[in-house]
């Protein structure tokens, strides 16, 4: 859950400069999970897991 609290922390100017990321899903995620766990859809997390993070990988590291 971290990269979700980490990109909600992230700086708006940051953000603008790097919107090919997609912050406030990845936010809005980490929000769902921690307070509707219940109503959580898992073929949707898996979804994320196994073909959006590793993309948000590829799009971190070349910011690193």
């Amino acid at each position: 859950m971290k990269i979700g609290e980490h990109s909600y922390q992230i700086s708006q100017e940051y953000k603008k400069t790097h919107q090919e990321i997609e912050w406030d899903l990845i936010a809005g995620l980490r929000h769902r999970l921690v307070h509707d766990y219940d109503g959580t859809n898992w073929n949707i997390i898996a979804e994320a897991v196994f073909e959006e993070v590793p993309k948000l990988i590829e799009q971190i590291s070349k910011l690193i």
